[in-house]
């Protein structure tokens, strides 16, 4: 039986997205006016904050080592979250040149071995798993994706172009609902956190964020 408690909790960590998507906002469009695309500084340590937060309070006696477990057998969608990953690759090898310092270089890697831990803990972790206690699964997959795919053009938006593209849409789309079958599936992130790493490697994160790079139709 349900608790009050539970319940409440329930949906505090159901409509955590909106407050988390609210105060990253807050947070760009504030740093934004002073220090422009370096806003990504801020808003990165404000959201993985908030995100740690949420996962933290809301794993209730689950272990964080229990969502990296050893996949179970799934090769397929484990093949295909890996695919998903390896696709931006190829913006990576025609835009290398593009890193000039070694401070973007630095900053670059360190995003992406951070972000895929924090994001994928949450939205795929312990957002999914308590919306599985009340809804089906296909709503828990369109939820937690779209609630994903929003987040980038409101929070990293405010200072990128890039965030703000109709194609980072549709890929971050696709690759959501991947991850979370591919979840479902396997009952581990395992595969989802490498393959989201590999996306913020090829999306040259950083350098979207300072606008040095732009997408072909921008």
């Amino acid at each position: 039986m349900i608790t009050h408690n539970q319940n409440v909790k329930f949906w505090c960590l159901f409509t955590s997205p909106f407050f988390i998507i609210l105060l990253g906002f807050l947070t760009a469009t504030f740093f934004n006016q002073f220090i422009g695309g370096w806003a990504w500084i801020p808003l990165a340590i404000v959201y993985w904050s908030l995100l740690g937060f949420f996962i933290w309070t809301f794993k209730d006696n689950k272990n964080l080592g229990d969502w990296f477990q050893k996949s179970k057998k799934a090769p397929f969608w484990i093949t295909i979250t890996m695919l998903v990953g390896t696709f931006p690759l190829t913006i990576l090898m025609m835009n290398y040149h593009m890193f000039d310092s070694i401070w973007l270089i630095i900053y670059w890697l360190l995003f992406a071995i951070i972000n895929p831990w924090f994001e994928e803990y949450y939205w795929r972790g312990v957002l999914f798993d308590s919306l599985l206690t009340k809804f089906p699964k296909w709503f828990a997959i369109l939820y937690t994706t779209i609630l994903f795919v929003i987040s980038h053009p409101l929070m990293w938006g405010v200072f990128s172009y890039a965030s703000k593209s109709y194609h980072l849409y549709i890929y971050l789309s696709v690759a959501g609902i991947i991850w979370a079958i591919t979840y479902l599936r396997t009952k581990s992130l395992r595969y989802i956190i490498l393959s989201h790493f590999i996306v913020d490697i090829g999306n040259l994160t950083v350098l979207t964020f300072l606008n040095i790079y732009l997408p072909p139709t921008m």
